[in-house]
């Protein structure tokens, strides 16, 4: 009797969630592309100190090994690259990072003049699964947050440089 109080949970959807955001950067397309490609010597990662190294023979795919997260491999496989203009890859990140299964990053770049642009990213996520609401509204704020963070520190690297990036980090994590 008493089980008919009981909270009922109905199973979480795993995903796949999509999050897309934009912003204005204040470069022209051409600067800002080589921050988002991992062949790239002016990636943005790079710039900041972390590892990208090639995996294999195949130009596609990419190692980031994060100074802050030295024991996690991020191995990318670029499977759009329009240069200049879009870049997407997807993540195999091990071990695995919260309840993340897997990601596809997709960068548009979009001119607004010579002397600015445009960036949006969306995302393409999916989740383990098992989890209550609770749980997936945390991860989807985590996300959500992760990527606004991705682009800001993108625009500022563009438009002020590694150590601004560097310097914001240290606020904002």
């Amino acid at each position: 009797m008493l089980g008919m109080f009981k909270k009922k949970t109905a199973p979480v959807p795993a995903g796949p969630f999509q999050f897309e955001v934009a912003v204005e950067v204040e470069k022209p397309a051409a600067d800002v592309y080589p921050l988002i490609d991992w062949a790239d010597r002016r990636n943005s990662k790079r710039e900041l100190g972390h590892i990208v190294e090639t995996l294999g023979s195949d130009p596609r795919r990419f190692r980031l090994i994060m100074t802050d997260m030295p024991d996690h491999r991020f191995d990318m496989t670029v499977i759009r690259e329009e240069r200049g203009y879009a870049y997407s890859f997807v993540t195999d990140i091990q071990p695995r990072v919260g309840r993340l299964d897997s990601d596809e990053e997709n960068y548009v770049i979009e001119p607004l003049g010579a002397d600015r642009c445009k960036l949006r990213l969306t995302c393409n996520v999916t989740f383990i699964g098992g989890m209550t609401m609770d749980e997936l509204e945390g991860e989807l704020m985590m996300m959500t947050m992760a990527c606004q963070r991705a682009l800001i520190k993108l625009k500022v690297h563009a438009e002020m440089g590694v150590e601004a990036v560097r310097s914001l980090e240290g606020e904002i994590g």
